[in-house]
């Protein structure tokens, strides 16, 4: 190859008997010589590549190789070389503008001429058209392969030749096992001749579409299936079928039909006559009791305008209430007399897209019933009480002028409501009417005292007196109830019965402070005394002189403190109703009683801990939340277990009703609780003997709560320890 590469160039004849031949070709001819030197180019080189003959003639071919192409081509061209007469092959050369052109190459060499020969055509639209076909039998694969539907494709012999994935997850089998098996074996035997019988029906040029049900899996599926012929050269050679699940959709039918039997049922089955018009005023249903009542005939009149039924009922009430529910979309309610029949009707009109839905029942007793309490209701309508007359169902059906003064509604307003409906506030008291009820159904009338609400929202006490009214047959057929005002007589006895607690209430502060006075000031009070006159008695210079002026003294210290703790009691049971109270931050008060404790803590080896978060707050006087906090540990530390460390614990939780809860437990001595009882909060209690104290502590904290509308709560066992839950408002 080598000696073949370096002989000199030989110059190809320029007369070659194919060059006219290749210059019509739209193809490009050429020859190259041992070195791979372009010696001629037809002119098709221009229109390919974009170069003239000239310019490429005397170039290496590698020259119009992309890089990437150059070790295969020179490969192609070495197998010419050697032996191989003729070889085609694919590759890319560089067009004058840069870009690849797709090239198909004929090449031989000539050894008898020392050059190759070689044919290149410009294969571009056909690489296209490649490229297309093979998106387009991609496009096909994806769409057949993924479709949601079951697709197959049978052959003339029922054979199954292609499925999609749909197919395979439905029967469960993969694509191999199912290929060229009858697709009768897929299916139960007795669409075996439905599916052949479809068969030969398509082949033989028709389109069949039907709907078929079989079992998959444990359920019944239904399934739109198409049927088309696929055509070649004009013949039938296969069957593609596509099968849609419907299921669901037929499902959804048989539900709708169910329902439509259902609602027809519920419409033939109401007591109320019952119509439904299209938005043309045609008769779409009518149910038994309209029958009965107003003489409509489903088989004659439905399709028929209600207006050619009924000519005289045109711009009368009827008309006029139905136009108006369909013009407005909203709902009517009237009662008017039917002339066709004689009759007054209660009328419910309900406007929908399709047209109207329309309620009628017969209340033309109920009518001649209020034209007969009208003229009664001349005698009531004067009376200063409140009157008013209700049906068995306790609809409003009449109401006097005095129930329009003293509740503030029209009668119009009231008329078909319960009094129950817009009487009753959350406070009312219902149980004190209920558990008369029996009294009332048995004919017998009753009378009680309520709490309503006026339309202004006002809130009135009456006393309410209610006579059942019996009709021929000694059935009750409506009541009659008398409202009298005695809200100034029941504020009265709220106020007596206030005052009467504030005097029992006053009466055990003045018991409290009788005790005070006969139980802690008496006694220094004598002992004061009772030195005096011994001092008067006794020489100064006399030993027994200085011990009873130590113990005149210790009288009068006592005697301070008494007159202390009775100042302190007077100044909280003044506070009450006048306290000022705002947000308080727990954590911070508590963090503010506990610095009084931290020396004797640590010298204890006491514990507090701590579960409060900042940003807590409870309305509260600060100066009584501290002096809470404060007396709980100065209790907690005088009354510690001499055993173990002491330990507190605190937390604050907030509770429903906008209440907070605060903790506060130690681990100390305890004490009886069932012996203490109702004592614990009162004053000079005390509960451990040999420890120092007055029994003030407990008695204050339950004071500031109830000055703060607080409570507190004490659970206590003997050498196990205490806990106090401590209610305050949240805001």
């Amino acid at each position: 190859m080598t000696e073949k590469l370096n002989l000199p160039l030989q110059k190809v004849e320029n007369e070659i008997p194919w060059e006219k031949l290749a210059q019509v070709s739209l193809d490009m001819f050429c020859t190259l010589n041992r070195s791979g030197v372009y010696t001629y180019v037809s002119a098709a080189s221009q229109s390919i590549l974009g170069y003239t003959s000239s310019e490429i003639v005397g170039r290496h071919f590698t020259e119009l190789l992309p890089p990437e192409e150059i070790t295969r081509t020179l490969e192609v061209n070495r197998r010419v070389y050697y032996g191989i007469k003729q070889q085609s092959f694919q590759n890319c050369l560089i067009h004058k503008n840069g870009y690849s052109v797709p090239i198909l190459w004929s090449s031989v060499w000539s050894e008898e001429d020392g050059a190759y020969f070689c044919v290149a055509r410009d294969i571009t639209e056909m690489e296209r058209n490649k490229q297309k076909l093979s998106e387009s039998e991609q496009k096909y694969k994806t769409l057949f392969h993924n479709n949601p539907d079951i697709v197959f494709i049978e052959n003339r012999a029922g054979l199954i030749t292609e499925v999609n994935n749909s197919f395979c997850e439905v029967w469960g089998h993969r694509i191999d096992q199912v290929l060229n098996r009858p697709t009768t074996s897929l299916f139960p035997p007795e669409l075996a001749s439905v599916m052949e019988d479809s068969l030969h029906y398509v082949l033989q040029g028709h389109v069949l579409k039907n709907d078929i049900e079989f079992v998959v899996g444990d359920e019944l599926r239904v399934y739109d299936t198409i049927k088309y012929p696929i055509y070649v050269n004009g013949e039938v050679v296969a069957v593609q079928t596509i099968a849609k699940d419907i299921t669901p959709i037929v499902r959804s039918f048989q539900t709708i039909h169910q329902q439509t039997n259902k609602l027809n049922t519920i419409f033939e089955s109401i007591t109320d006559a019952f119509i439904t018009l299209d938005r043309n005023w045609k008769l779409t249903y009518i149910n038994r009791e309209a029958e009965r009542l107003v003489g409509l005939n489903p088989e004659s009149d439905i399709g028929r305008s209600l207006w050619e039924i009924y000519p005289e009922a045109v711009d009368g009430e009827y008309y006029t209430q139905y136009k108006q529910a369909f013009d407005t979309g909203i709902p009517a309610h009237f009662t008017a007399p039917f002339t066709g029949v004689n009759t007054w009707l209660n009328v419910k009109v309900f406007p929908s897209a399709e047209g109207l839905s329309i309620y009628f029942e017969d209340i033309t007793e109920q009518v001649r019933s209020r034209q007969e309490l009208e003229k009664l209701s001349l005698v009531a309508s004067k009376a200063n009480n409140s009157i008013l007359i209700v049906d068995k169902g306790w609809h409003i059906e009449w109401v006097n002028e005095g129930f329009v003064r003293l509740f503030g509604y029209s009668a119009e307003e009231v008329i078909g409501w319960r009094p129950s409906e817009f009487l009753h506030s959350p406070k009312t008291d219902r149980s004190a009417y209920e558990n008369l009820w029996g009294k009332l159904q048995n004919g017998e009338q009753i009378t009680f005292e309520i709490l309503n609400v006026k339309k202004n929202g006002e809130e009135v006490w009456l006393s309410i007196d209610i006579s059942p009214v019996l009709n021929e047959q000694g059935e009750i057929s409506r009541f009659i109830g008398v409202h009298t005002d005695i809200t100034k007589l029941k504020n009265s006895e709220l106020e007596l019965s206030k005052l009467a607690s504030d005097l029992y209430k006053q009466n055990s502060d003045l018991q409290e402070f009788t005790y005070i006075i006969s139980h802690n000031l008496r006694g220094p009070v004598a002992n004061l005394l009772g030195l005096a006159h011994l001092l008067m008695n006794i020489k100064p210079e006399a030993e027994s002189f200085q011990k009873s002026l130590t113990f005149l003294q210790q009288s009068v210290s006592k005697l301070d403190t008494v007159l202390l703790d009775l100042n302190t009691l007077l100044g909280i049971r003044e506070s009450k109703g006048y306290l000022e109270l705002e947000q308080v931050e727990v954590l911070s008060v508590f963090e503010q009683a506990l610095a009084s404790f931290k020396e004797p803590l640590l010298q204890l080896g006491g514990k507090v801990v701590v579960h409060l978060t900042e940003g807590d707050t409870v309305k509260a006087n600060k100066a009584y939340l501290h002096s809470i906090f404060y007396n709980l540990l100065s209790n907690a530390l005088k009354y510690r277990a001499e055993d173990r460390p002491l330990q507190v614990t605190v937390t604050c939780q907030d509770l429903e009703e906008n209440t907070s809860l605060i903790s506060f437990t130690d681990n100390g001595m305890g004490f009886d609780l069932e012996k203490a009882k109702g004592s614990v909060f009162k004053l000079y209690k005390r509960f451990h003997v040999e420890q120092e104290g007055r029994g003030m502590g407990l008695f204050l904290i339950k004071s500031h709560l109830d000055a703060m509308a607080g409570t507190v709560e004490v659970t206590s066992q003997v050498n196990a320890g205490t806990q106090f839950l401590i209610r305050l408002p949240k805001v």
